[in-house]
């Protein structure tokens, strides 16, 4: 029987998705609006004075039903223009943003006059994403150009991936940190080098703090009115307990539960609004809210129930944020995905089991929201984790919504440790966005700078770095593949690209620090990072955070490039089946004319199976990118690598011809470090074991796995303890992450072709949640083309 909580939830579920995702440049507007007013103040000034009109300007409305309240925007799922960040990003789209294939946003008519009249001039050649593509080098560009990378998504959104340092927030309040800007700015000397800097500073937190505590007010206002005239006493008595709640948090420190959750909330909003980005991760709430609820228990003033009403009313207002790219960007991480990871689990810092009450109201949350966001993970330590914790996660899954993803705590933890943090602090990582790792409020990280095209590394070492989609030298040249002599030979020229890649990418990441350093502050996200108040330095200088680490990489295309090294090796060197001129001859023709060469190419060893002839290079290959990348130094730190394709893997597979893996050209790339769909035939267990050969712990941005399971594999208690061992074979791999499509493909099918009968259909497309119906057709495609696991021992289907 339903739970009486639960019809609150539903009213809440149904309103979320009878909501249309709309696109508000109001954000933008009083943002011009500031920065006109504050003309020949510091940038970081002129920043927070026009973050100061967003609040005060801004629409705030308090839905039916809520009992926790805010908005990113003038209504629920709305996206908003960052205006000094891409404030022209939407120009070329002012009349099919509404209805673009790609995650559309609804602008009406008052919306584009207001951006064409009083935003797009004003920004034209002085937003970051016009100075980026100004400044844009050749080599940098012509990559681009021909997808062997995608470098924009930074510039077209904000920094992202981060989690705030959520205790201090919860335990000091917005206030306090800006009474100590005061007193900071108080003491400086401007005769003293680098006090003038720290003045901007400080005035910019001031000004940025009040903002933030004006805006809550004007909720705790707003409630009080709707209160005077209901006429319901119980609705009544809940919009003065909001009003109360507003007026005290985020600008005291919470008192109780209920506080704690609106202060989260309502600094969460407050970061999002500043500047448009995925990922500003909840990071560990069952241990951040954990004393608030044990408080409120052993004081008598909240049931279990009420606790889970207030933890489901979170779920579903981080759920209304919606991420704004333009739709080319939207292709490589399409579903309106913010990304917003929380986790429970893992361990305290004396390395006991952190599991609590919470940890269990967190995935029953997401059992009873049903919603894509937030992108719940369990950190999973089997030395110290119960198995009734892994019980409750995989029930979860079984019901099809996709989450909680699980991680390897112990992985997580040596990815944070190889960022430079030592285990004293690394302990208490979190996962963040789709699979990246994070600290609370001591790390600052790009975790998305560029997607680089695996694919297109061995299709340049067949083709002396021509692209066989425009025919353009789009690489270094590697010579006339037929000329190799050794598998050494092919191999060499394929990591010679592979070099050449990742040094157009870093240099396009110092170009971006560059940008972001002079333009691109943020006071409000500076707030909840200790470090920024402690040196006087903003979140975007360097020094600013604790600790930071240079750009993070996304390789796109590990199953293309392992499979192809490993076709080559097989075919050609070792079994020599066929000649170098006979596949490269394939290839240009996309197997047309050459099906008995596809076919050799589709029956070589194929990585997902356990096999050595496929899997021998795994290794190498990844340990080499991750050494090219760490001999470049940046502003930030040594640069970093991730595999989360995010959807990229899709639009970016457009620009690969055919592979000696008997990839047709032009189709989507393998999703995360996965099989390529229906290649993997041994079962779970063998896809773990090729799985385990990528060396993640050096990919310390995450790496990603997905896996489909027909329903009936986790159906019953059998099947959940078969999932549970499955994901207790995974750590013992030392696999960092999992996440789990458990569907069956009629019913993606059926999704596709009658869309409004599966309105809420979750699915997981790469490391985040989505809605299955609000994604493209391509993308779609691909997640029905993944592996099908339907055998626990082997035999998998697709």
């Amino acid at each position: 029987m339903a739970k009486e909580y639960m019809k609150r939830i539903e009213a809440l579920r149904q309103q979320y998705l009878a909501t249309r995702v709309d696109m508000d440049v109001y954000n933008a507007k009083y943002l011009t609006e500031g920065f006109k007013e504050s003309e020949g103040e510091p940038w970081i000034i002129q920043k927070a004075v026009g973050y100061r009109y967003i609040c005060e300007k801004k629409n705030v409305y308090i839905q039916d039903n809520e009992l926790l309240v805010g908005g990113v925007g003038f209504k629920p799922r709305a996206g908003i223009l960052c205006a000094d960040s891409s404030a022209g990003i939407i120009a070329d789209e002012l009349d099919t943003i509404s209805t673009r294939k790609f995650d559309p946003f609804y602008l009406s008519e008052e919306g584009k006059k207001i951006y064409t009249e009083e935003v797009k001039d004003y920004w034209t050649n002085k937003c970051l994403l016009d100075r980026w593509k100004k400044m844009t080098p050749k080599d940098m560009q012509t990559m681009k150009d021909n997808g062997a990378i995608f470098i924009d998504r930074k510039a077209v959104r904000g920094y992202g991936e981060t989690t705030v340092d959520w205790r201090m927030i919860l335990s000091k309040g917005i206030g306090a940190i800006r009474d100590e800007a005061k007193e900071k700015l108080a003491a400086l000397d401007d005769s003293v080098p680098g006090d003038l800097e720290k003045s901007f500073f400080y005035r910019s937190e001031i000004i940025a703090a009040d903002a933030v505590i004006h805006l809550a007010h004007r909720h705790a206002d707003l409630a009080e009115q709707q209160a005077a005239a209901c006429t319901d006493e119980k609705r009544k008595a809940e919009l003065l307990k909001i009003a109360e709640v507003n007026r005290h948090v985020p600008e005291f420190p919470a008192r109780n539960l209920y506080e704690a959750m609106q202060s989260l909330l309502t600094y969460e909003y407050a970061c999002f609004m500043e500047q448009n980005a995925s990922s500003y991760n909840l990071g560990r709430l069952d241990q951040y809210f954990y004393p608030y609820y044990k408080a409120d228990k052993e004081a008598g003033i909240i049931t279990d129930d009420e606790a889970q009403e207030l933890f489901d009313c979170l779920w579903i207002k981080i759920a209304e944020m919606s991420l704004f790219q333009d739709e080319i960007t939207a292709q490589y991480a399409a579903g309106y995905c913010i990304t917003v990871q929380t986790s429970c689990g893992g361990i305290n810092e004396y390395g006991d089991d952190a599991t609590n009450e919470l940890s269990y109201m967190m995935i029953q949350a997401t059992m009873d929201v049903k919603f894509k966001e937030p992108n719940l993970a369990v950190t999973y330590s089997m030395a110290k984790n119960p198995d009734a914790l892994l019980h409750k996660a995989v029930e979860s899954i079984s019901m099809g919504l996709t989450m909680p993803a699980i991680y390897s705590n112990d992985v997580g933890i040596r990815m944070i440790m190889n960022k430079g943090i030592p285990l004293s602090e690394a302990w208490d990582w979190n996962p963040c966005g789709c699979v990246e790792t994070n600290v609370s409020g001591k790390l600052k990280e790009y975790t998305d700078i560029a997607d680089i095209n695996m694919g297109a590394m061995v299709e340049f070492a067949l083709n002396d770095g021509k692209s066989r989609i425009t025919g353009e030298q789009v690489s270094v040249h590697t010579g006339d593949p037929r000329e190799f002599k050794t598998f050494d030979d092919f191999l060499q020229a394929v990591k010679k690209h592979i070099d050449h890649a990742v040094d157009v990418i870093t240099s396009g990441n110092q170009l971006l620090d560059y940008l972001s350093i002079n333009y691109r502050p943020v006071p409000v996200l500076s707030m909840g990072f200790p470090h920024t108040m402690e040196v006087g330095k903003d979140y975007s200088q360097p020094g600013g955070a604790k600790y930071s680490v240079g750009g993070g990489v996304i390789t796109v295309g590990q199953a293309d490039i392992i499979n192809s090294v490993a076709a080559v090796k097989y075919l050609i060197f070792d079994e020599k089946k066929c000649t170098m001129d006979e596949l490269v001859k394939a290839l240009d023709a996309d197997f047309v004319g050459y099906e008995d060469i596809q076919k050799m190419c589709l029956d070589a060893p194929k990585y997902g199976n356990d096999d050595e002839r496929a899997d021998f290079c795994v290794g190498e290959i990844f340990s080499h990118v991750v050494d090219q990348f760490e001999t470049y130094e940046t502003a930030f730190g040594k640069m970093t690598c991730g595999m989360l394709p995010v959807s990229g893997n899709t639009p970016i597979g457009q620009w690969v011809g055919a592979l000696p893996s008997g990839r047709n050209a032009k189709t989507p790339l393998t999703d995360g470090i996965g099989a390529t769909g229906g290649t993997d035939i041994n079962g779970p267990t063998a896809l773990l074991k090729s799985v385990s050969r990528i060396p993640h712990a050096r990919y310390t941005q995450g790496t990603q796995l997905n896996m489909k399971f027909e329903p009936e594999m986790l159906k019953g208690e059998s099947g959940i303890a078969h999932g549970m061992n499955m994901i207790k074979t995974m750590s013992m791999l030392d696999v960092y992450h999992a996440q789990i499509n458990c569907v069956d493909r009629d019913t993606l099918i059926d999704a596709q072709t009658h869309p409004k009968e599966h309105r809420d259909l979750l699915i997981r497309v790469a490391g985040y949640t989505a809605f299955f119906v609000e994604l493209s057709k391509e993308t779609q495609d691909e997640i029905i083309g993944r592996t099908e696991i339907n055998n626990w021992s082997g035999g998998c289907g697709c």
